[in-house]
């Protein structure tokens, strides 16, 4: 599957399993991810696309622009959307 910017996917394997990010940048395998808490935008972590699940939702620009829009839509995703 393609990742795009914006886009949710879960973590599934690492000490940040089963944590939700929003996908920044796609760099061949890698992709850049944040979720606007323990990775900001200013810090993202780089992980390799084996290693996350994608979901069907994908964000749009205006809530990666700052860390608390992209946390609160992170939230409201994982609150409609348990493990």
């Amino acid at each position: 599957m393609d990742f795009v910017k914006g886009q949710l996917v879960r973590s599934k394997a690492g000490r940040d399993q089963n944590r939700t990010f929003a996908v920044l940048d796609v760099e061949g395998e890698m992709l850049t991810l944040a979720d606007g808490g323990r990775r900001s935008l200013a810090n993202p972590k780089r992980k390799k696309r084996r290693h996350v699940a994608p979901t069907a939702t994908v964000l749009g620009n205006e809530l990666l622009k700052s860390d608390q829009p992209l946390s609160d839509a992170i939230k409201a995703y994982d609150a409609e959307h348990p493990f």
